[in-house]
């Protein structure tokens, strides 16, 4: 584990470029039922938006793949102490979570689109519900620590 009380450089733009193209695909999202749906019936993708979609999709995966190669490389501050156990532990879930589902979303999203695995398009989306309510879970922690707590526990991501 690491004794620095900061991630390093390269983790934090790993950190900001994976949140900046999920919001870019979730926002852009819409749509992209029929979008594929005409892909598969028709194998010529017309729309600019899922094409985007696509190719920000293959870029979080490659993001997501060296940020854990990243991760085990250079390890993680040590957490601060936490209130209770509980806390500790709920932390540790939601980031193996986060870092599962940001992979595996836009896994199965490629496959549903690049191999035609229709069940694999359900599992992006049941996938990226997950990955929400985990990044919800994730920022209100960072705002309990930040305003609550008052641990300064922001710093350790933030780019200065």
């Amino acid at each position: 584990m690491k004794t620095s009380q900061s991630y390093s450089m390269l983790q934090k733009l790993l950190h900001w470029a994976v949140v900046l193209t999920f919001a870019f695909n979730y926002v852009v999202s819409d749509g992209m039922e029929r979008a594929f749906d005409a892909f598969m019936e028709t194998g010529v993708n017309t729309n600019l938006t899922a094409k985007l979609h696509v190719i920000v999709g293959v870029a979080t995966i490659v993001l997501m793949i060296l940020r854990i190669l990243v991760r085990l490389i250079q390890g993680a501050p040590a957490m601060p102490a936490a209130p209770h156990p509980l806390m500790e532990k709920a932390a540790q879930l939601v980031h193996v979570g986060l870092y599962a589902t940001l992979l595996l979303a836009p896994m199965a999203g490629a496959s549903a689109w690049f191999l035609g695995v229709d069940i694999a398009a359900e599992v992006h989306v049941l996938l990226i519900n997950l990955a929400l309510a985990l990044i919800i879970a994730h920022v209100a922690a960072a705002l309990y620590h930040q305003f609550i707590l008052k641990d300064n526990l922001i710093k350790r991501m933030s780019p200065h």
